[in-house]
């Protein structure tokens, strides 16, 4: 009963780490988390986070390192509505998703075809750096927009890169899919849009 007990405790404990208090709205960082994952996790705005907390370019955090939450938060619906903005479209040919759900257009096409920038922006993150999603290119837009495209064979950009509208930044692949696809994200100000929206934006 003792170790059962124990265990259990240390069960809670790592919980506790992996959300925000409650009371004081910080997170504890886990081996392995960067700014772009934790925003990710909690839609959040990871300049806004960089912000809240400080944070000296290269922005390095490191585990059991608490970030501040507290103010990042508001009574916003959790997704946003997309602007009247020409956005292009991720893909050549411009396919219609297989599927979408809240957060995600999934395009199901043979490995290899060209993903584009939807803007113009800056590369954020560039390569398998989340858990979860593959090759992953971000890019960070103008007004508080990110696009992510996930799972990605090739890809033709590091972070830091400027990239405009249209640009050829990576191949559709299946890396962490079971097979090949792009799993596409528009967010605003760290909440994703919803896909249905997104369906009509390019």
């Amino acid at each position: 009963m003792i170790s059962s007990c124990s265990s259990l405790d240390v069960l809670k404990k790592t919980y506790q780490n992996l959300k925000p208090d409650s009371s004081n709205s910080f997170y504890v960082v886990q081996p392995g988390d960067s700014l772009w994952s934790i925003a990710l996790k909690f839609n959040l705005d990871a300049e806004l986070l960089i912000a809240n907390n400080n944070l000296k370019n290269p922005y390095v955090i490191y585990p059991n390192q608490k970030l501040l939450f507290d103010g990042m938060r508001n009574n916003k619906k959790s997704f946003e509505q997309p602007e009247a903005i020409q956005w292009h479209h991720p893909l050549r040919g411009k396919p219609k998703p297989a599927t979408k759900d809240d957060a995600w257009l999934v395009f199901k096409e043979p490995k290899g075809m060209p993903i584009h920038s939807i803007n113009s922006g800056k590369v954020v993150v560039s390569g398998p750096d989340i858990p979860g999603y593959g090759n992953l290119v971000m890019i960070s837009h103008s007004d508080g927009y990110l696009s992510l495209y996930a799972h990605c064979d090739k890809i033709f950009v590091q972070q830091g890169d400027e990239v405009i509208k249209g640009a050829m930044i990576a191949q559709l692949g299946n890396s962490e899919a079971s097979y090949p696809m792009l799993r596409f994200q528009l967010r605003k100000n760290g909440k994703p849009i919803k896909g249905e929206k997104l369906n009509f934006l390019f």
